[in-house]
Formats: structure tokens, C-alpha cells, sequence
């Protein structure tokens, strides 16, 4: 029993020694293995070459991170920026084609009202509202009618030419017959050589000029006018080009005849109020 009771009192003093041994070592290592100069022990050198990914690895996530951020700020303000962008865009185009529209109808206002200017009857402007050249009857109805002096029979033209006679009225309305309907027939002449004859519509989009003699001189190209003979039209507006002229087999000309006027292409028109001839002249017989 003496034996144990001496060792146990010895087992702190040497658990010591072993420590404090050891921290001498470790101190005596680390004095010997700085270099001149040098202000770290080889304990944190080898700290700090251990640690020292770590702080690379999270300035690279913290700038990624950043880049991340601002990048995807960045791609919504050009995103915004793009959207507005695009509605400028079409606010500005919308604007210029109304500009170029506003232009169009200028110019288109003013070459008809030149025209108008060189009209010695009297005249008004309308808007045409609808437009049927499907049917066997070729019309188009404008926004003028007997409230605006508007009669039957008066003549409708635009600044290129012929477009027909007035036939219906109604207070604020009015039904024009367009000169290629099959019953219009309108008094003309070729202008270069002053033969007259008789215009008729095809039912399509052109006309026929008809009672022209076989021998009479007519040409591609011709200028056919009203002659103003029918009572109804009055002379001197433009009705079309001749575009063939063929001998028939009787003893008038078969001739083809382009009109002056767009039909599918009728806005403004103007109305011309001709002087009407009295019934009553008409069938005076004596």
C-alpha cells in the first residue's frame, strides 16, 4: 500500500515538467525559424497559408455577388429605358403619319380647290362617306345634300376628272352614278381633233366611246372631254385616254377609253351646280 501512495503525488510535478518542456521547445522552433527581417514565426506563416484562400474565396463571392447585383440593376434600367423607348417610338411614328396624312390631304385639298377655282359655275366641296363599285349600279354616296343646294343631275368631279352625276338627295346625302356605270352616258369629244361622239361605262373599270365614225382620226393616247352637249355635264372636263381605237364592223370605231379618275381612290369631291335645263324647253317642240 506505501508503494502507490508515493507515486500519485509525483504524477502533477512531471505532468508539468512535460508541458512546460514543450513550450520551450515550441518557443525556442519559433525564435529560430524567423529570418532577418521577417516578423512571422513559421506558426503563423503557416496560419496564415492556410487561411489565406478564405479571404480571396469571399472578396471573389463578394465582387461576383456585386457584379450580380449591379448587372441585373443595370438590365432593368435598359430594360425601363428600352420600353420607353419603344413607345416614343411609336408615338413618333404615329405622330409623322399623321403629319404625312395632314400633308396629303393638304395637297390634295389644294389641287381641288385650284381646280374649283377654274370652274365658272358654282361649286361646293364634299366628303365622300361610301363607295360601291360591286354592284351592277356604280355609285358612291357624299356628305352633301339638297340642305347644301345639292340637286339632281349636278355633276361630281375631282381634280383629275369626270366621276359622275348626281341621281338621289337627301337632306344631308346624296347618291352620285360614277360615269362607268353601264347607264351613264356622258356627251364627249377627243380634244386634239374636236370629233365628238358618246361615253358610256363598261360596268367595270373603264368606259366605250361610241358614235365615232370608222374614218374619224383617233389615237392612243387621245384626250377625251366632256363636249358639254348633253345637258347635264358641262364641257371641257377631262374624261379619260384613249386606249385603243379599232375599226368596228359597222360604221363607227370601237374605242376604249381609260378614265382620268381612281375610283377606288375617292375622297374629297367637288360639286359642280349646273344650270339645269327647264323640262319644258326640253319637250318644246313648235
Amino acid at each position: 500500500m506505501a508503494a502507490p501512495a508515493d507515486v500519485i503525488p509525483r504524477r502533477p510535478t512531471l505532468l508539468l515538467v512535460v508541458v512546460l518542456s514543450l513550450l520551450f521547445v515550441l518557443m525556442s522552433f519559433s525564435s529560430r525559424t524567423r529570418y532577418v527581417g521577417e516578423t512571422r514565426t513559421l506558426f503563423e506563416r503557416t496560419v496564415m497559408t492556410i487561411l489565406s484562400p478564405v479571404p480571396r474565396a469571399v472578396h471573389w463571392l463578394g465582387s461576383g455577388a456585386s457584379d450580380m447585383y449591379h448587372g441585373y440593376i443595370d438590365m432593368r434600367r435598359a430594360v425601363a429605358e428600352n420600353y420607353q423607348l419603344h413607345h416614343q417610338l411609336a408615338d413618333l411614328t404615329a405622330d409623322n403619319l399623321k403629319l404625312r396624312q395632314s400633308d396629303a390631304d393638304l395637297r390634295r385639298l389644294r389641287s381641288l380647290l385650284a381646280y374649283s377655282d377654274q370652274i365658272d359655275l358654282e361649286t361646293s366641296m364634299a366628303q365622300v362617306i361610301m363607295l360601291d363599285t360591286s354592284s351592277s349600279f356604280k355609285s358612291v354616296i357624299i356628305d352633301r345634300g339638297s340642305a347644301s343646294g345639292v340637286e339632281i343631275n349636278d355633276t361630281i368631279v375631282n381634280s383629275s376628272g369626270l366621276i359622275g352625276r348626281v341621281v338621289l338627295t337627301t337632306k344631308d346625302l346624296a347618291k352620285v352614278q360614277l360615269m362607268t356605270d353601264s347607264n351613264c352616258s356622258v356627251g364627249a369629244l377627243i380634244e386634239r381633233t374636236r370629233r365628238q361622239g358618246v361615253v358610256r361605262g363598261d360596268a367595270a373599270t373603264g368606259a366605250q366611246m361610241y358614235d365615232v365614225p370608222s374614218l374619224a382620226d383617233v389615237q392612243p393616247g387621245d384626250q377625251v372631254l366632256t363636249a358639254g352637249i348633253d345637258g347635264i355635264f358641262p364641257k371641257g372636263i377631262p374624261i379619260g385616254t384613249v386606249v385603243q381605237a379599232q375599226r368596228g364592223q359597222d360604221l363607227f370605231k370601237r374605242i376604249t377609253v381609260r378614265p382620268a379618275v381612281d375610283f377606288g381612290n375617292i375622297e374629297e369631291v367637288i360639286v359642280i351646280h349646273t344650270r339645269k335645263i327647264p323640262p319644258e324647253i326640253v319637250r318644246y317642240a313648235p
